[in-house]
């Protein structure tokens, strides 16, 4: 079962080591990257995962992946 965009970004975005997030989400955002792509190979699950990355992707705006570093 193929990952949707949104929760490739999303993943991508939460493992980039190059962003500065708030310690609240430096301290979850492996695990957070870990939960979404386990949930969006599920398919009970799958419909939250793709919701959660959406939010996640566009929770400040529209990101590119090459921005926004250190």
């Amino acid at each position: 079962m193929s990952q949707s965009k949104s929760v490739v970004e999303a993943v991508a975005l939460l493992r980039d080591e190059n962003l500065i997030w708030s310690s609240d989400m430096e301290d979850i955002k492996l695990e957070l990257a870990m939960l979404l792509e386990v949930s969006a190979n599920n398919e009970m699950t799958k419909f939250i995962a793709e919701g959660l990355a959406k939010r996640i992707m566009n929770s400040g705006g529209s990101y590119d992946l090459g921005l926004e570093t250190r």
